[in-house]
């Protein structure tokens, strides 16, 4: 593992140099990278020890920034959006034939979240992307928020730790199927 802590702009170039990052969301530690970068993503399964039919949630600076990889939203879907984002829901969107085959699924849908959480906020402002989210554990296992311990489990030349604070939820996000309007979780 990259040995010392990442500040936000290291953490960017990280992401960006097709590296995995370990990171804080709103409730619990990430690992991630940039969703763009094929080997990258398929790296992050491989330290997850997950199964590929799993999806991962990609993280995004705004809605706009999605826009070339998902299908149009009408203006109902629109106002929805500005009700839940920025924050802790993630929606499932249809994807576009722009999307990349790596995130593509068979329910046609990718899981977006423009996060509400300040260390996410800063680091798209230096990183210019999409980003993999999910949360830093080995598939199935609890989740750590020990960086410590995820420094332990995930300690690889190309893992860097973005240190930064936790948010205060206590659950993960809260998915919303954007065309149907069903709470997959809560």
């Amino acid at each position: 593992m990259h040995n010392n802590s990442l500040d936000v702009f290291s953490s960017a170039d990280w992401l960006a140099e097709g590296k995995i990052l370990l990171h804080p969301t709103e409730g619990v530690w990430g690992i991630g990278c940039d969703a763009l970068n094929e080997s990258s993503f398929l790296r992050v399964y491989e330290l997850k020890k997950r199964p590929r039919n799993k999806s991962f949630i990609l993280l995004i600076k705004s809605y706009e920034a999605a826009q070339k990889y998902i299908k149009n939203s009408d203006k109902i879907d629109l106002n929805f959006i500005n009700t839940v984002w920025p924050g802790p829901t993630t929606l499932l969107v249809d994807y576009n034939d722009k999307t990349p085959d790596h995130l593509r699924n068979d329910s046609g849908k990718i899981a977006l979240r423009v996060s509400n959480h300040y260390p996410i906020i800063e680091l798209f402002k230096s990183f210019n992307g999409i980003m993999v989210s999910t949360s830093a554990n080995i598939s199935g296992e609890k989740n750590i928020d020990n960086p410590g311990e995820l420094i332990k489990i995930f300690n690889q030349e190309d893992v860097g730790l973005y240190n930064d604070k936790l948010g205060n939820n206590i659950k993960p996000s809260r998915i919303i199927d954007l065309n149907s309007g069903t709470i997959i979780r809560d």
